[in-house]
């Protein structure tokens, strides 16, 4: 069976509430063996981080 580690990935919020994803980073992770599984939401409703997982 298949064990796995996580991590999250913050995102940051800008002024005003737009977040922006950074797509170099998350590119580097996905190279690493990483890849997004679930997104992490604040009470509004905004995405404020990003469940990652990769096989250990």
């Amino acid at each position: 069976m298949p064990s796995y580690e996580y991590k999250v990935f913050e995102i940051d919020s800008g002024m005003f509430g737009s977040s922006s994803v950074p797509e170099e980073q998350l590119n580097e992770l996905g190279a690493d063996g990483w890849e997004v599984v679930a997104p992490i939401t604040e009470n509004s409703g905004q995405t404020a981080a990003l469940l990652l997982q990769r096989e250990r």
